[in-house]
Parts: structure tokens; C-alpha cells; sequence
């Protein structure tokens, strides 16, 4: 189960980034990026018992967060 979090993790966090990069919406970017980093709180929680499960999971926390970065952004300079 450890293993499956932190690729949904990883997954859910490239997925979010790329889609803040493409997405000329702003709020689009903001709740799917906040929806990545709740996913990637509960992988992270459940792959805390693994160093490599753990690393993946913080990587997608990590790129969530620049996905919901990247909206925050969009909404307050374009």
C-alpha cells in the first residue's frame, strides 16, 4: 500500500503541475493544485513507513505545491 501512495502521489503531483503550466485559467490551477496537495498529504501519511514510498510522496506534496504557486500567481499577475 506504501508503494501505491507514493506513485499516486508522484503522479498526482506532475499531473497538477503540468496541467497550472498549460491551463491559462487561474482558478482551474488553484483547486485542482489544492486538490493535489490534500491527495499528497494523505499519500504522504500513509508512506511514512518507507524512506523511498516517503521521498515520491514529498516530491508530488512538493510539485502540488507549485501547481497551486503557479495558479496563485496566474490569478494576481495576468
Amino acid at each position: 500500500m506504501p508503494k501505491i501512495a507514493g506513485f499516486a502521489s508522484i503522479f498526482v503531483g506532475v499531473v497538477t503541475a503540468a496541467f497550472s503550466f498549460i491551463s491559462k485559467s487561474a482558478d482551474a490551477a488553484i483547486y485542482l493544485g489544492a486538490a493535489g496537495v490534500f491527495v499528497c498529504i494523505i499519500s504522504l501519511i500513509i508512506a511514512r513507513k518507507s524512506t523511498d514510498e516517503l521521498q515520491m510522496a514529498v516530491a508530488g506534496l512538493f510539485l502540488a505545491i507549485v501547481a497551486t504557486a503557479i495558479g496563485f500567481w496566474q490569478q494576481y499577475n495576468l
